[in-house]
């Protein structure tokens, strides 16, 4: 978990120089900034690397060409809103977005084995009386 939390902190930090009191004060030049944003982007590719390795499939997963669209509650929409504003204010991470939530959440293998779909069942059977009846 040592890896999630260095990867965590890295998106949360600002990439800034810090100087010496006494160095003088002069714009950093492009090469010093490209440098830095090198080196900080190697970090993240290596953690993420690693994190992909640790949970047995690539972070970066290829995505459905088309938008696949469906119906959601007003509940399950708020929930949703409120984690992408949690994630943007609390962890700094300014591209989180509805799409990137529900794909963590959903993508993972324990919810889709037949006990986990078993336990939903009776959700399951809720939602359908619901719209049978259009509650």
């Amino acid at each position: 978990m040592a890896d999630y939390t260095q990867l965590m902190n890295l998106e949360k930090k600002p990439k800034k120089q810090v100087t010496p009191p006494h160095a003088q004060q002069s714009p950093p030049n492009q090469s010093t900034e490209q440098s830095i944003n090198q080196s900080t982007d190697q970090s993240i590719n290596r953690l993420t690397e690693r994190l992909s390795n640790r949970f047995n499939h690539p972070i970066s997963i290829k995505v459905m060409d088309k938008p696949r669209g469906f119906y959601i509650t007003e509940q399950l929409n708020k929930h949703i809103d409120e984690a992408v504003r949690y994630y943007q204010e609390k962890h700094n991470l300014k591209k989180v977005d509805r799409s990137i939530v529900v794909t963590a959440l959903l993508d993972n293998e324990a919810n889709w084995t037949e006990v986990a779909l078993d336990l939903l069942l009776v959700r399951i059977l809720n939602q359908l009386t619901s719209r049978l009846t259009n509650r």
